[in-house]
């Protein structure tokens, strides 16, 4: 048998930076090493139709199975894969795996709908040995961590998968997914800044168990041994010429030996490094050992500054010890990320306006601000599909897991928290200062500014900053992060294509808000024609923002759509139009267009 390994398209625009899929790399090395036809196709680096570039490899490589998969979030883009190869070659094996499938099988299988067989767990040995079993024509029953559909009804295979050792596992197969087309991009988000950047991951799973969180490499911590992580660094920096290293680790600070044994290895490479820690981890001799080191960015899971909400979560911290690491480690020139979430079980509008004052007092140490998310696979959702507030888990996963009502708060408490989420961020997080916009690549939708570090003076050069994101400008001397402007050209762009939209198909919706999206609408507001503005509708699917108020307009449930029979919705979440695309197609069939902000500013020249 032939097998096509298919990385789901998660860009809007090939030559975005996106996060690489160590995941899927390991399966297409483990698939290799045992012996398997494997082709790859990485559809983040292929331009043009997905259902075309898939039918042309199917065809090309006389595939008789394709696999892919990812997470959750990722549901319209892994849809819009075995969708398309079933339409393309009815009987073609369709294999998924990863978070989606392992948080929540049942529900995504029906989710998904056009998956013969779901991988539930580490995909590396259970690939091999379900591609073995299709191989032979043998049963696959024998094969644990299988779900698959027998005479209508889903069925899990017996027996528990085996735990993977870690150092058996042959190294991801970074170049035939395509890392080099990554290296030249600079990510610019998460504390990460500068090329060649690659992502590791030393070990798997968590030892904790966050209600929000969860592991989808199952619930045993293991860690590589540090010979096996070195000997992959060594081959990272022979072949690719790494500078900087994304330890993908849920947590890499568990172990302090291995750390400061990991700090005196690294050293001789001159490589800057990204990693998660616990609070309760860091130390002053700790960060002093990561900052010579050359750890750049130490990120940090904060969450809340009410014990009480830190309690609910399980995260077994206190706000008093997440200052002290904090402070250690702005004081020491370390770069933080780190979240504040709003929205758990336990969460009252007082704990939530505690831990907005505690977030403006500490503004220097730049945490974002989230609602917290019932996401497959954690006890969170695991309560809302119990108590009905997911009453539908399936539809739940295809609208891409919209944030809902967990808490005791008011619907007025939630548009009020809601709107703080939004509008503080950019209200109070610094823009380079005296900033200019060199170029602007319509075409690409990015664009290069220069500005100075308002901490440290430092003149930068951003380069492919992408328009319409929610992500950072790091300095590249002391790791400060700063809001990336809305330039006046694009804002004024945007509003001219609005009125094109508005006088061709009457109504547009914007789908999406975020805190990005949310300042840029009020910027929006001042350009657009009065009497056209009413014909602006702001949707988003999660209800905890229905009602909040954008500028003289209230964002809306997407039944506004229905409604009104409104023709033309424009993503305003440009980095997740490629999935959003597909979700928003099924649910809303008669829509004329859909289109990304990001493609907004050439709206015309595509009609040409």
């Amino acid at each position: 048998m032939r097998y096509l390994l298919v990385v789901p398209r998660i860009v809007n625009n090939i030559g975005d930076w996106y996060w690489f899929p160590t995941g899927i790399s390991y399966i297409a090395a483990s698939l290799k090493t045992a012996g398997f036809d494997v082709k790859i196709l990485n559809l983040n680096h292929t331009e043009g139709n997905l259902c075309d570039i898939i039918r042309q490899s199917v065809d090309r490589y006389g595939a008789d199975a394709l696999l892919t998969g990812g997470l959750t979030g990722q549901y319209g883009a892994i849809r819009a894969v075995i969708e398309s190869a079933k339409k393309i070659k009815k009987g073609i094996v369709t294999i998924v795996g990863g978070g989606i499938i392992t948080s929540a099988p049942e529900h995504a299988m029906r989710a998904l709908e056009y998956v013969d067989y779901g991988v539930i767990g580490e995909g590396e040995i259970i690939s091999c040995e379900l591609c073995a079993a299709l191989e032979k024509g043998s049963g696959i029953h024998g094969i644990p961590g299988i779900i698959y559909k027998n005479h209508g009804r889903y069925v899990i295979t017996e027996g528990a998968p085996s735990v993977i050792n870690l150092d058996k596992l042959p190294f991801p197969d970074y170049r035939g997914v395509g890392l080099n087309n990554l290296l030249n991009m600079a990510p610019n988000c998460v504390g990460m800044g500068g090329e060649r950047v690659i992502p590791i991951t030393t070990s798997r799973s968590c030892p904790f168990h966050c209600t929000f969180c969860f592991h989808p490499s199952g619930q045993t911590y293991r860690q590589r041994s540090l010979d096996s992580v070195f000997l992959e660094i060594e081959l990272l920096k022979d072949e690719f010429n790494v500078k900087y290293i994304s330890i993908q680790d849920e947590l890499f600070g568990f172990n302090r030996e291995r750390v400061t044994e990991f700090c005196q290895r690294i050293k001789k490479y001159n490589i800057k490094w990204w990693a998660q820690f616990r609070v309760t981890d860091v130390s002053k001799s700790i960060v002093a050992m990561l900052k010579d080191a050359n750890c750049a960015t130490i990120a940090l899971g904060i969450e809340s500054a009410d014990n009480s909400i830190l309690k609910s979560m399980n995260k077994k911290i206190t706000i008093e010890k997440s200052e002290k690491a904090l402070k250690l480690i702005y004081d020491s020139g370390i770069g933080i990320q780190g979240n504040l979430i709003f929205g758990d079980r336990a969460e009252t509008i007082e704990t939530a306006k505690k831990t907005l004052d505690w977030w403006k007092k500490n503004i220097h140490y730049q945490l974002y601000l989230a609602m917290i998310v019932a996401y497959p696979g954690t006890r969170l959702y695991d309560h809302a599909v119990c108590r009905g507030i997911i009453p539908d888990p399936v539809k739940f996963i295809r609208r891409s897991c919209p944030v809902v009502k967990l808490s005791q708060m008011t619907d007025s408490e939630y548009s009020w928290l809601v709107g703080q989420i939004l509008s503080l961020p950019r209200e109070l997080k610094e823009i380079p200062g005296d900033y200019n916009v060199v170029e602007i690549n319509w075409k690409n939708a990015r664009m290069t500014l220069d500005g100075a570090c308002v901490s440290c003076g430092r003149q930068n050069i951003w380069q492919d900053v992408r328009l319409f994101m929610t992500g950072s400008l790091m300095c590249r001397k002391c790791a400060g992060r700063h809001t990336v402007p809305i330039p006046e050209e694009v804002v004024m762009k945007v509003a001219e294509k609005l009125e094109v939209l508005i006088q061709k198909y009457g109504e547009v919706v914007f789908w999406g808000i975020h805190s990005y999206f949310y300042a840029f609408a009020k910027r929006l507001a001042g350009k657009v024609s009065g009497e056209l503005t009413e014909n602006i509708h702001y949707v988003d699917e999660s209800e905890v923002r229905h009602g909040v108020e954008i500028f003289g307009r209230k964002i809306e449930s997407p039944e506004i759509i229905n409604q009104n029979k409104i023709n033309c919705i424009v993503i305003s979440v440009a980095q997740y139009s490629a999935s959003l695309k597909k979700t928003i197609r099924d649910a809303f069939a008669d829509v004329d267009i859909i289109l990304s902000i990001s493609d907004l500013p050439l709206f015309e020249d595509a009609l040409n």
